[in-house]
């Protein structure tokens, strides 16, 4: 009693899947992939949700019964890969994604009550079809998934919404295609209030006071042994940021800082500034003191 025409649920979810891999391929191509790894990373951010829903649910997943699932994220990683258009305006992705969420929320949702899982359960399930992809693609990208971090704008509470607001719906026997959809923009607008606004999730009390970074919070147990370097060992740590921007008239173009710090002989030998060599590569080393 929960499903949605094939005739407006197809389109639907090819419009979410490729929503959902334009970010993907934005992730890709910020982080230097190879057109093979953009097309990878797009698949795994389009169709991921959708294939962990499916494997839970014990169904055959869609994508590898039907081309166009497999298709539409190609289309965003060329159109990423081969186009600054893209990566010059990426908050119109941001606002792709955002339907995006809000619309895999609410179907993952209604997929996991139609396969006879509880109210609980499904809301679980299409959280997780929500922001299963973007979550993948940033375990292969070596960066932490949005959902998890506090210095990003709000993305998992969207997700809940839209889950939340379908189980609510079910457990009150209201629960139609018109309502479903109106819980979907909700989810929708409360990401881009999100995005507009900043708004973004607390962060743990241990870093939210004025206590330095690295000193125990009241109460904890300080620990008798503290590691030290050991004597009359060379060591030399090197920091580099690297920094990609696209100009809009301009190639683009790599920044790379280098910092180096000098090298300790023994425990008591004297700090002295490295002295300065020359560029290698158009990079420069930069002296610090210790």
């Amino acid at each position: 009693m929960y499903q949605i025409t094939a005739a407006i649920h197809y389109p639907l979810d090819l419009a979410g899947i490729f929503a959902f891999a334009l970010c993907g391929a934005l992730l890709a191509v910020r982080k230097d992939f190879g057109v093979f790894g953009t097309v990878v990373l797009a698949e795994v951010t389009g169709l991921g949700g959708g294939l962990f829903r499916d494997i839970v649910l014990g169904v055959t997943p869609i994508a590898f019964t039907d081309l166009g699932y497999a298709l539409a994220p190609v289309g965003a990683a060329a159109i990423v890969f081969f186009s600054l258009t893209a990566q010059r305006h990426p908050m119109v992705c941001e606002v792709l994604d955002a339907a995006a969420l809000g619309l895999f929320s609410v179907t993952g949702t209604m997929k996991g009550l139609a396969h006879g899982f509880g109210p609980l359960p499904s809301v679980a399930l299409g959280v997780a079809t929500a922001v299963g992809g973007g979550t993948f693609s940033g375990v292969l990208a070596r960066e932490i998934p949005p959902v998890l971090r506090w210095d990003q704008d709000l993305y998992a509470l969207p997700a809940v919404t839209g889950a939340g607001g379908v189980g609510a719906l079910h457990g009150m026997r209201m629960l139609t295609v018109p309502t479903a959809l109106w819980v979907g923009i909700a989810a929708f607008v409360l990401r881009l209030l999100a995005l507009h606004f900043h708004w973004r999730a607390p962060r743990s009390l241990a870093w939210r006071s004025r206590q330095p970074a690295g000193f125990p919070l009241p109460g904890a147990a300080v620990p008798a042994f503290q590691p030290t370097l050991p004597p009359r060992q060379n060591l030399e740590h090197t920091l580099r940021m690297r920094s990609f921007d696209v100009s809009p008239h301009r190639q683009a173009r790599e920044h790379t800082l280098q910092l180096r710090l000098p090298r300790v002989e023994g425990s008591s030998a004297r700090r002295t500034p490295v002295p300065h060599r020359a560029p290698a590569h158009g990079r420069d080393d930069f002296p610090i003191r210790r």
